[in-house]
């Protein structure tokens, strides 16, 4: 039987500092933008990981990611069209 390894101690606990916080509170959602141009991109059909920017062509295995609270979320949402029940 293989010997399991020990759990980490995180360093800001052997440090002694307070662990890092977010600013956001609640649910957070996700969205992915491009690296580019900042508009919403989407999953590139027929390719494995690839995201696409409709604006400026962009392809890429990595768009950037924002993280948005309830609130934002939903004006984020508005701002886009999208009904929300």
């Amino acid at each position: 039987m293989a010997k399991k390894s020990k759990i980490q101690t995180p360093d800001w606990i052997l440090k002694g500092v307070e662990p890092p916080k977010t600013k956001k509170k609640g649910k957070l959602f996700k969205i992915r933008k491009c690296p580019k141009c900042g508009k919403d991109v989407e999953v590139s059909i027929g390719e494995v990981g690839v995201w696409k920017c409709t604006s400026c062509k962009w392809k890429g295995r990595t768009p950037k990611e924002e993280e948005l609270d309830e609130e934002e979320f939903m004006k984020y949402l508005d701002s886009k069209g999208e009904e929300v029940a």
